[in-house]
């Protein structure tokens, strides 16, 4: 789909949509004010409401359709509000048999429109690689928003769309099936796309972890014909080779059985999508270095596939992590704090970050906590709170703080190790997951972490992406990491 900016519309467009506020339907006069009359009068469903569309078939008019398209309240406007606003004009275009679609604006500078049009293409995003038949949808062809200069509405829109490319990448990554995207090929997709943004990529494989004793890592996917790897990402954008950077580190499980305690059917359908923390760094670190964003920033995706086999890690194993603290196995299926733990390690190590961050699908207790609306995030230092919440708020990527004092750091404890890495029930279970994370984090690191498991999966369509996969995390971890520069 071609997303343009001009002054005005082509004469053969296909649907001719007036964008009109709220404010706007209270008007005597303005732009076709007789054709609004008529359409408001013919749709009084129609208020105006930010992105509601109505439009209909007007012989002898001068295009095949004409429409309105609600802005909502002038009042309070954002460039989240203008970006929803532009996902839900796309939801509704996607069921209008129309090839060119003219939006006209008013009272919107360049990058208010812009803005508008990122929402669109954000919202455009269709995951078709394995059908092999023409599926009964429509989607535009293109879309032409009016802009009081078009040139540097596009100039805006251009830059945006950096971080759009990298959300669905992040989509695409997690909607690919286990059979294509295991350990191994996740990270010779992600190098292959990176270096060509300019970032520095490591993957460390099975062989080099068991030697650094990065044994968390490697027990989860130990019974895999797919081995674990550990895949490191650099980008540094300030021009100051001795900057701390701001570490992040992703769970990328690129399938979860659950292990020997293993998931029950419907418990796996979705683990094709355990990896979506990884996906989400990747997808941020695309982002700023696509963008040449001024900043210093350290991934680690941890890769591993959690199989079935004769030579699976087993409840009871006791496992020396790369830290050197011990580790009682006594869930299979609690593997994603397993895998992060060594990746936390291991980047702190090396790369010595000021910040730290960590994303994972990682509980469904968070799940059970939050519904889908929010994503968990945990935290310790006040500075990191404030800094996620305000790119949480920038972005619609929904995080909310649950709870991380230390009276869960006693559900960790083991009688035979160091810690334990599941909860001998299910209570407060995401928060233990959290304090055992926290045994990781070194002296000195600010940190936080982000259970994503409501929000790596939409069950239905939303203003800014279709059902599915939704790539969360890419923005809300670009535009912090920006923000804390």
């Amino acid at each position: 789909m071609k997303i343009a900016f001009a002054a005005k519309p082509q004469s053969d467009t296909d649907l001719y949509l007036l964008a009109v506020s709220r404010e706007d339907l209270k008007k005597t006069r303005g732009p076709h004010t007789d054709m609004v009359r008529m359409l408001v009068d013919a749709f009084p469903e129609f208020t105006g409401d930010a992105g509601d569309v109505v439009s209909t078939v007007l012989p002898g008019y001068e295009y095949t359709r004409f429409g309105l398209m609600g802005l909502g309240s002038v009042k309070g406007r954002s460039r989240l509000s203008l970006e929803k606003t532009g996902g839900k004009l796309m939801s509704a275009l996607i069921t209008l048999p129309v090839n060119d679609v003219f939006v006209e604006l008013h009272g919107l500078t360049a990058n208010d429109v812009a803005m508008m049009a990122t929402g669109a293409a954000l919202r455009a995003y269709e995951f078709r690689t394995y059908m092999t038949k023409k599926q009964d949808q429509y989607l535009s062809d293109s879309i032409t928003f009016a802009s009081p200069a078009p040139a540097a509405s596009k100039a805006a829109f251009a830059r945006m769309d950096l971080e759009r490319d990298a959300v669905h990448w992040a989509r695409d990554m997690g909607n690919e099936p286990p059979n294509v995207l295991h350990p191994v090929s996740f990270a010779g997709h992600v190098s292959k796309k990176l270096k060509k943004a300019g970032v520095k990529v490591t993957v460390i494989d099975d062989d080099q972890l068991r030697k650094m004793g990065a044994n968390a890592l490697v027990s989860v996917g130990q019974a895999s014909e797919n081995p674990a790897c550990l895949v490191m990402l650099e980008y540094n954008g300030t021009g100051r080779k001795n900057s701390a950077p701001i570490g992040l580190v992703g769970k990328g499980v690129t399938f979860d059985t659950g292990g020997l305690s293993i998931k029950n059917t419907a418990g796996m359908l979705d683990m094709k999508t355990d990896m979506c923390g990884a996906a989400a760094v990747a997808g941020a670190i695309c982002s700023l270095a696509a963008r040449r964003a001024k900043v210093h920033v350290v991934g680690a995706l941890a890769l591993a596939e959690n199989s079935i086999s004769d030579e699976a890690f087993r409840p009871s194993d006791i496992i020396t992590s790369l830290s050197g603290q011990t580790i009682e196995i006594t869930n299979t299926d609690a593997e994603g704090r397993l895998v992060m733990a060594d990746a936390m390690w291991h980047l702190q190590d090396v790369y010595k970050p000021r910040m730290m961050v960590n994303i994972a699908t990682l509980t469904g207790a968070a799940l059970v906590a939050l519904g889908e609306e929010y994503a968990a995030f945990f935290t310790r230092d006040e500075a990191v709170r404030k800094g996620l919440e305000t790119a949480s708020a920038e972005t619609g990527d929904k995080i909310w703080r649950m709870p991380l004092d230390h009276s869960y750091d006693a559900l960790a404890e083991s009688s035979v190790a160091d810690m334990r890495n599941a909860p001998p029930h299910s209570y407060g279970a995401s928060s233990m997951a959290a304090a055992f994370l926290a045994r990781f984090v070194q002296d000195g690191v600010k940190w936080a972490h982000i259970d994503m498991a409501p929000t790596a999966i939409a069950r239905s369509e939303y203003a800014l992406g279709p059902a599915g996969v939704t790539g969360f995390g890419v923005r809300l971890l670009a535009r912090w990491v920006e923000n804390a520069k």
